[in-house]
């Protein structure tokens, strides 16, 4: 089969049609891989309208969902996609035509290269970002570090903050947590700091304490919470971190927040007038 490539781009003005690629899908009729740049869609989060930018993060979020396959996943090869195997290069040329004025495909291209990882890596750094940083070549701050430093400080008065958690706070929590936030208002609300880089074991250990945390909470106040986890989207090569990683970000009782976009965090607990769940 042959080998067909789209970019998708976010317009920033129609009017001067000025637009950004912000990810790749590349087909072979019958796999398909797609992957967007976390850092362009970060970027462009100051420059359009907050409500325009939920929408291309959720856009992205379910194209992902769709696609149905992870990029570097073991079963890459294995198999056929789901019956919603929508990556054709007629429907991609329809969507070229037709999509909105915010999110665009451009017309599928065929390219005489094997349909691999490696050649979608090269065609995504060609056209739209890096593909992912390499281990040392960045510093990047701890997420803990940044979530104390960044968001600590504005929400320190809303909620009680890495709070040490066991059964005589929630009779249904069977092992102890440190959590890094945790208050109320018309529901119970909590914030977990999960570093997704860590050994797979630790990582499942980790999450599965957090789920119990709110497990608990909601048998104490038997009302559904909201519960957010912060951390970065792991390397691609780890697959089984990210694998986990993918069904917390799709959870739905889980809210995974980016640790570049903690602001959302504040802006929810000002929004509700969120106050710490344990009194002084």
């Amino acid at each position: 089969m042959k080998t067909i490539y789209s970019i998708l781009y976010v317009t920033l003005n129609t009017a001067l049609n000025e637009r950004v690629g912000i990810g790749l899908v590349m087909s072979n009729g019958t796999h398909t891989m797609f992957k967007h740049s976390s850092e362009k869609l970060l970027a462009i989060k100051g420059i359009i309208h907050v409500e325009r930018y939920s929408f291309v993060r959720s856009y992205l979020r379910s194209l992902e969902n769709d696609i149905s396959i992870a990029i570097g996943s073991s079963d890459l090869f294995e198999g056929e996609l789901s019956n919603r195997n929508w990556v054709t290069e007629s429907y991609i040329n329809y969507l070229s035509r037709y999509s909105n004025n915010l999110i665009q495909f451009s017309e599928p291209k065929f390219i005489d290269i094997d349909f691999n990882p490696d050649n979608f890596k090269r065609l995504f750094e060609k056209y739209v970002y890096t593909y992912g940083q390499e281990a040392g070549t960045v510093q990047i701050e701890p997420i803990f570090e940044k979530v104390k430093s960044q968001l600590y400080p504005r929400i320190d008065t809303r909620v009680n903050l890495d709070m040490s958690l066991n059964a005589t706070h929630f009779e249904n929590l069977f092992a102890p947590i440190e959590v890094n936030f945790i208050g109320i208002n018309e529901t119970p609300v909590a914030g977990q700091a999960i570093d997704f880089g860590k050994k797979h074991y630790n990582l499942e250990n980790d999450i599965a304490r957090y789920v119990s945390l709110t497990k608990a909470i909601e048998l104490k106040d038997r009302i559904k919470g909201q519960y957010f986890v912060l951390g970065r989207e792991p390397a691609n090569n780890n697959d089984k971190s990210h694998v986990l990683w993918e069904q917390i970000r799709d959870s739905d009782f889980l809210e995974f927040v980016d640790i570049d976009e903690i602001g959302i965090v504040g802006e929810y607990l000002e929004k509700h007038d969120v106050r710490p769940y344990f009194g002084e």
